[in-house]
């Protein structure tokens, strides 16, 4: 009997949606009253003429960087045209694409569709394909329920999109949304790119945040909206709306405009959901740990990622490269200038923080050591150039942990905070110190504000820009960073700075809050290791000493000069070996085999650190000063 009411007022709040909108191309019905179950039910109506027609998943996403997608959750589909089911045959050469033939004279076809959302611990993709629920809230991106023809723009679909959540559960959204009568929250008409561009977030415990507002366009609202798994988890810190409306005001002094109606930031505070922000237009999707407010070190961290994500408003949704347009999602995008999409973003999303007052510059700099002694000892960049870790990003976003070192990652968010420095500081060279990196950002974004747009750009563009503030070769310089092997070219920019990476056994505050938030032992620049909390070897540094003896990815240490392994075990027998120059004995445990390695490494303790240059000026610090009107 449950099950038919319910079903019967599904139906109900779906002829309104249907009615309130029937102009619309697509209408869009998502049933999540069972996402608990990671089960949704989704109910699509879409405008069609009779004949062939091709329906495709959106494959490429803004922001993704990959062919993502749903495919991997569909657990049912059928496709009706005027009560009658439709046949559809899969395209073997293109798994996104379903062929299915419109019956003379139909003007819709009826999608009905199910879908199992990805597992804690399972082998759900990346970003909007990973887990994305818990008992107590939820983020539904629209791309993961939705279906297009093929070759048609998003922006030229309109749609009216309407959910249902679990009871007692709310909503939030980019986009304004209002109840239902009979159940289900409605929401604006908006082009289905603006609608994949919106996601919603849901939850048992939701709280919005109000930001004060600030020039240019101070009465634009901005807002968190922050949903957890417990109340106790939604107690904000002192001053945390205060601080991000800091925020606010520095990047709006940055960029000069703000290209948007209204910004929400969708903080998901959940130990059982994917962590990771997403960028959109006009919000974001942002996912960290439950305890995240209670915890000063992650609180750090979550200004960096909410500071990150804000700037991709800018940098990826108004302007964004030529190659990562792809109208139908489809067309295959070009990642190879993503050292600017997201490496002039990572740039930003830690400066502003600072700018803000929501970190220290103490803190910047030891991450920024962190950052510099990565690339110091990693062997990855000794074959590999920078510009080829963007243009293989949709491989290394899912790359396992293991040989990362040696592989590289999708470090070019970390390599770039180095070439961007580098570049600031040119610009205060070349200017005579009139100009700064600051002067590019208003230049090169500048744009009507108060509404979504989009300005594509090519490489060539940002040199032709930066030489209208401060004529030179800055193609050469650039390229320097992204073409040269090894890190000279990274560690030059440091220098350009007037700071220099150096090492001592003192611990790397930055290091140690990632190992406790991230459950990780890290001894790269001692004797190469990288490991979990469990003890497993999760990456060792090619060259270095435990490579050296015979340590290798996916081994378990289970000694450390016959005592059991901790991480205070290790500490201790790195310094010990200091002292004694004695080996350090490790007895490891590859699959069910057993053996003892023996590790020549005797200068102790050894961590990253920044130190001044004398002479040189320092152009860090005044990267870090807040700005003013």
């Amino acid at each position: 009997m449950t099950r038919f009411v319910s079903r019967a007022l599904l139906v109900a709040v779906w002829l309104l949606a249907c009615a309130a909108a029937p102009g619309a191309d697509l209408t869009v019905h998502v049933d999540a009253r069972d996402v608990q179950r990671k089960h949704v039910h989704t109910d699509l109506s879409l405008a069609v003429t009779g004949g062939p027609l091709t329906l495709v998943f959106p494959k490429w996403i803004p922001g993704e960087h990959a062919p993502s997608g749903p495919l991997d959750a569909i657990i049912g589909l059928t496709i009706k045209a005027r009560g009658e089911t439709l046949a559809w045959r899969r395209d073997p050469l293109d798994m996104y694409a379903l062929g299915v033939t419109v019956p003379a004279g139909a003007t819709r076809l009826d999608i009905s569709m199910d879908s199992g959302l990805a597992t804690e611990g399972g082998e759900g993709g990346v970003f909007s394909g990973g887990p994305t629920s818990s008992e107590r809230l939820a983020v539904l991106p629209w791309n993961e329920f939705v279906m297009l023809p093929k070759g048609r723009a998003a922006g030229d679909i309109s749609t009216a999109a309407s959910v249902e959540v679990p009871q007692g559960w709310q909503v939030a959204c980019a986009l304004a949304h209002h109840p239902l009568a009979g159940g289900g929250v409605g929401f604006e008409e908006a082009s289905l790119e603006r609608l994949i561009d919106s996601p919603v977030q849901m939850g048992e415990f939701l709280e919005p945040v109000e930001l004060a507002g600030s020039a240019p366009y101070p009465q634009l609202r901005h807002s968190i909206s922050i949903a957890a798994d417990s109340a106790a988890a939604l107690v904000l810190p002192q001053n945390f709306a205060a601080d991000y409306s800091r925020l606010v005001a520095q990047a709006g002094v940055l960029f000069g405009t703000r290209m948007y109606r209204h910004y929400t930031w969708l903080l998901t505070l959940s130990d059982h959901v994917a962590h990771f922000g997403l960028e959109h237009h006009e919000s974001s999707d942002d996912r960290t740990y439950e305890n995240t407010l209670a915890d000063a070190a992650r609180r750090a961290d979550l200004a960096e990622l909410l500071a990150h994500e804000y700037v991709h408003s800018w940098n990826g949704k108004y302007r964004r490269p030529a190659g990562l347009l792809s109208p139908d999602y489809q067309k295959p995008m070009d990642d190879s200038l993503l050292w600017v999409y997201e490496g002039l973003t990572q740039f930003w999303g830690t400066v502003l923080p600072v700018r803000a007052g929501l970190e220290t510059p103490e803190q910047y700099r030891e991450m920024l050591a962190a950052v510099a002694g990565t690339f110091d000892v990693e062997p990855g960049d000794r074959w590999r150039p920078l510009a080829d870790t963007a243009v293989e990003a949709p491989v290394l976003y899912s790359a396992p942990e293991a040989w990362e070192s040696s592989r590289r990652s999708v470090d070019f968010y970390e390599a770039s905070e180095l070439l961007w420095l580098n570049v600031d500081a040119e610009l205060r060279a070349r200017s005579g110190g009139r100009a700064s990196l600051d002067d590019f950002m208003r230049r090169f974004y500048a744009g009507a504000g108060g509404e979504p747009a989009l300005k594509p750009y090519v490489e060539s563009d940002v040199y032709a820009t930066l030489a209208t503030i401060a004529p030179g070769d800055w193609r050469a310089l650039i390229r320097r960073h992204l073409d040269s092997l090894g890190p000279g070219a990274l560690l030059a920019g440091l220098e350009s700075s007037g700071w220099k990476l150096e090492y001592s056994a003192v611990k790397n505050s930055y290091i140690d809050t990632l190992e406790k938030a991230g459950k990780t032992v890290d001894e790269r620049w001692s004797v190469g290791l990288l490991l979990d909390d469990k003890g497993q070897i999760t990456d060792t540094e090619e060259g270095g000493p435990a490579a050296r003896a015979g340590a290798g990815p996916g081994m378990q240490l289970i000694a450390v000069n016959g005592r059991q392994y901790s991480a205070e075990v290790l500490d201790a027998a790195i310094a010990a070996a200091h002292q004694t120059h004695a080996p350090v004995e490790l007895l490891v445990k590859s699959a069910d085999y057993y053996r003892t390695l023996s590790v020549d490494y005797f200068d102790g303790p050894r961590f990253p650190h920044l130190v001044r240059i004398a002479g040189r000026p320092d152009t860090l610090t005044q990267v870090l000063q807040p700005r003013s009107d």
